[in-house]
C-alpha cells in the first residue's frame, strides 16, 4: 500500500493528468548559461527531481523580455526563437519519467534593477518604487503594457512548441503581473488601472491571448499573492475576488502565494515560521473555485502535506526547498521511507546565493546545482579500506555518509556522548528546533549505512595510528572565542553563548543577563535566555545586530527580539568585567557606560583550536581538516567540505 494516500493519488490540471499531487514550485538556480540558453547542469538539475518522483514541475522564471524584465543577472529566456532548442531539451528530460513540466513566465518589472538592465530605468504600471529595490521606475505606456501582453503570449507558444505540458504566469511575489493586480503600485488611470477588472484586464489579456493561441486544452496555471501583508495592497478578500475571475477566464488552476519584497519573510519564510503557517490561504481560495488549488509555504513533512489533502484545503501540495534537500523527496514520501528524508531547516543559505547571482546551493545537501559535475551514482572505490573521522558534527558525519556510499569503513570518533556536534545546541533557541531535523536524519544514515561510531572517545593521533587508517578527516570543530585581553572575561559571573546553548548556564526569573556579541548567535542567545524569564541586553561594537545575516534572517530575529523586550545596545566595545558590571565604550564617541549584570554571556564569535588540528597533520600524510577546525562558518561550509572529502577519496 501506497504511504501517504492522498499525497500520491493522480491529479487533474485542466485535460493533463498529474501522476501524484506533489507539486515542485518554481525556485530561481541561476544554472542557465550566460546568454540564458539552458545549460546542461539546468538539466541534470530537473531531471534529478522528477526521477525522484515528483508530480509537476514549475521550472525557475523564465524571462518573456530580457533587457528589463529580468529579476537577476542570468535568467532563462523564452523571448526568442533561439532558446527553443534548449527548452526543449529540458522539457525532454523531465519527461522521460511521469512528471509533467510547466515553465514559470515572467517580468521582474520594478523589482530589479539598472545593474540588471544595463543601466536602464527599470519599469512598471506606474512610477512607484519598490522600498526594498530603492530605484523608481517608469511607467510603462499603454502601448508597451499591450506588447507585453504578446511577450508573454510569444513565449507561452514557444513552450509549447519547446514540448512543455502547460505554462505558469508568475503573477506573484510582486513581480511585473502582481504590480498591475495591486493597488499599492498600480496607480494608472488607463483601461489598466483603478478598478480590480481594470487591474486584472493586463494578466486577463494574456490569458485570453496564451488560450486562443496554445489550445483551450493547454493547461494555464496562475500562481499569485492572494495577500501582500502591505498596507494599500492586495487583501485576502480582494485575492478571492481575483480568484473568481480568474476562473471565469479559462484560467486552469491557482498556485497560491503571498508577499513582494517589501514583506520578504512571507514569501521567504525565515526559520522561525511553523510548518504550513498559509495553508489557510489556498484553502480560503478552494471555497471560491471549483478548478484545482495548489498550496505552498514550510511544508516539510510527508504526512503534514497528505493531511491537507485529506483535509480538503488544496488540491496539490508545492514542496519547495526540500526539493533542493532531498531531490528523492516524492519517491521515499511514497515508499514510507520519511526518516530518510533530508529536510530543510529553513536556513536561507539557499536565498543568500540566489540573491549574490550566484548558482543555486542547499546548506544540507551538497550536491544540489551541482548534478551534472556530480552524479547520484557515486564511484565504488573503496574497497572497505578504514578513514578516521575526528569529531561526528555535521561535516564529520557528512564526510562519513558519502564514504561508506562509496565502499569505505569510516569510523566516527566523537568525544561527547552523542553524534551531532554544534547541531545540538543549534537546535535549543526558540524557533530554531527544526535543526534536530537534520542532526536526525544524519545519526539515522549512519545507522542505516553501518558508520561506526565511538561516542565518549577522545581520540589522540596515537590511538588512531594503531589503526592503520588509510586516511583521516579532522573535524573537530572550533572553540568559543575569548579576549583574554579584556580583564574579567574569565571571571565567575562569565560564561560562553555555548555555557547556555548546551544548558550548562541558564537564567533565573528576572535575572539580568549582558550577552556581548550581537551576531545572529548571539541574538539566538538572548532570544533563548530571554524565554528562561531573564532581562537581557545584547551589545556589540558594530552599528547594527545581525549585521552580516541575510536580511529575512535579520528581520526574523531582531522581531522576536523586540517582542521579548530584549534591549540591543549596539556602537559598544567592552573594556572590562568586575564583579558583575561591564565597562563600555560607545565607539561612536558618547564616552564610557556601566553596565550592571548578574550573569554576562560572551557570543564573541569561534576560533580554530591549534592545538585541536596540528598533531593530526603531523601525524598523517593522508589528513584533511573540514569544517569549522578550517574556519569558523556556517553549517553550509562543514556539510559542503565534508561531502567533497568524501567523494573525492581515492
Amino acid at each position: 500500500m501506497t504511504a501517504h494516500p492522498h499525497l500520491f493519488k493522480p491529479g487533474s490540471i485542466g485535460r493533463l493528468t498529474i501522476p501524484n499531487r506533489v507539486v515542485m514550485p518554481a525556485m530561481g538556480t541561476v544554472l542557465c548559461n550566460a546568454d540564458g540558453s539552458v545549460s546542461e547542469d539546468q538539466i541534470a538539475y530537473y531531471e534529478e527531481r522528477a526521477r525522484g518522483g515528483t508530480g509537476l514541475i514549475i521550472t525557475e522564471i523564465v524571462a518573456v523580455e530580457n533587457e528589463l524584465g529580468r529579476a537577476v543577472s542570468v535568467q532563462t529566456r523564452a523571448d526568442d526563437d533561439r532558446f527553443i532548442p534548449g527548452l526543449s531539451r529540458l522539457a525532454g528530460a523531465i519527461r522521460k519519467y511521469p512528471t509533467r513540466v510547466f515553465p514559470q513566465l515572467h517580468h521582474a518589472g520594478n523589482q530589479s534593477n539598472s545593474r540588471i538592465t544595463g543601466g536602464k530605468q527599470i519599469v512598471a504600471p506606474s512610477a512607484v518604487t519598490n522600498a526594498t529595490v530603492g530605484e523608481e521606475p517608469r511607467a510603462l505606456t499603454t502601448g508597451e503594457v499591450q506588447d507585453l501582453v504578446q511577450r508573454f503570449i510569444k513565449a507561452a507558444v514557444r513552450c509549447k512548441t519547446a514540448g512543455f505540458d502547460g505554462v505558469q504566469l508568475h503573477g506573484a511575489h510582486g513581480y511585473l503581473i502582481n504590480q498591475f493586480l495591486s493597488p499599492r503600485s498600480n496607480r494608472r488611470e488607463d483601461d489598466y488601472g483603478g478598478s480590480l477588472e481594470n487591474r486584472l484586464r493586463f494578466v486577463t489579456e494574456i490569458v485570453e491571448g496564451i488560450k486562443e493561441s496554445c489550445g483551450a486544452d493547454f493547461p494555464l496555471m496562475v500562481r499569485y499573492s492572494v495577500d501582500e501583508f502591505l498596507e494599500g495592497g492586495i487583501d485576502l478578500e480582494e485575492g478571492k475576488a481575483m480568484a473568481r475571475h480568474f476562473e471565469a477566464n479559462g484560467v486552469d488552476a491557482l498556485d497560491i502565494s503571498c508577499g513582494t519584497y517589501e514583506s520578504m519573510q512571507t514569501l521567504l519564510e525565515p526559520i522561525t515560521y511553523p510548518q504550513g503557517w498559509r495553508v489557510h490561504l489556498a484553502e480560503t481560495i478552494k471555497g471560491e473555485v471549483s478548478i484545482p488549488v495548489v498550496t505552498v509555504g514550510v511544508i516539510r513533512e510527508p504526512s503534514f502535506a497528505d493531511r491537507i489533502l485529506a483535509d480538503d484545503k488544496a488540491d496539490f501540495v508545492a514542496i519547495g526547498r526540500d526539493m533542493l534537500t532531498d531531490a528523492e523527496w516524492a519517491r521515499k514520501a511514497r515508499e514510507g521511507r520519511d526518516a530518510e528524508i533530508c529536510q530543510c531547516i529553513s536556513c536561507l543559505h539557499c536565498i543568500e546565493v540566489i540573491f549574490q547571482a550566484r548558482p543555486i546551493e542547499c546548506a544540507v545537501n551538497a550536491r544540489t546545482g551541482r548534478e551534472f559535475e556530480i552524479p547520484a551514482d557515486m564511484p565504488q572505490v573503496g574497497g572497505g579500506r578504514k578513514v578516521a573521522i575526528i569529531g561526528g558534527g555535521p561535516g564529520g558525519m557528512e564526510a562519513a555518509r558519502v564514504l561508506a556510499m562509496r565502499g569505505f569503513k569510516p569510523v566516527i570518533y566523537e568525544k561527547r556522548g552523542e553524534l551531532g556536534g554544534q547541531l545540538v545546541p543549534g537546535c535549543k533557541p526558540p524557533g530554531k528546533e527544526q535543526i534536530a531535523w537534520y542532526k536526525d536524519y544524519l545519526v539515522g544514515e549512519m545507522e542505516r549505512l553501518g558508520v561506526e561510531a565511538r561516542l565518549e572517545t577522545e581520540a589522540t593521533p596515537e590511538m588512531v595510528q594503531q589503526e592503520e587508517p588509510h586516511a583521516v578527516l579532522v573535524a573537530v570543530g572550533a572553540m568559543p572565542l575569548i579576549p583574554e585581553d579584556i580583564p574579567g572575561v574569565r571571571g565567575g559571573r562569565v560564561c560562553t553563548f555555548l555555557d547556555v546553548l548546551w544548558g550548562r548556564q541558564s537564567a533565573a526569573e528576572g535575572q539580568h543577563v549582558v550577552v556581548v556579541g550581537a551576531g545572529l548567535t548571539g541574538c539566538e542567545t538572548a532570544d533563548m535566555l530571554a524565554a528562561q524569564g531573564a532581562r537581557v541586553t545584547v551589545m556589540d561594537m558594530l552599528p547594527e545586530a545581525a549585521a552580516d545575516e541575510h536580511a529575512v534572517t535579520r528581520i526574523g530575529i531582531l522581531s522576536k527580539l523586540e517582542k521579548a523586550k530584549v534591549e540591543i545596545l549596539t556602537s559598544r566595545k567592552l573594556l572590562r568585567i568586575e564583579d558583575g558590571r561591564l565597562e563600555v565604550q560607545n565607539v561612536d564617541g558618547g564616552g564610557q557606560e556601566t553596565l550592571e549584570a548578574d550573569l554576562v554571556v560572551l557570543a564573541m564569535g569561534l576560533k580554530v583550536d591549534d592545538d585541536m588540528v596540528a598533531p593530526w597533520l603531523r601525524a598523517f600524510d593522508q589528513a584533511r581538516v573540514i569544517g569549522d577546525a578550517v574556519a569558523p562558518r556556517k553549517v553550509a561550509e562543514a556539510v559542503r567540505e565534508g561531502f567533497d572529502a568524501g567523494y573525492v577519496m581515492a
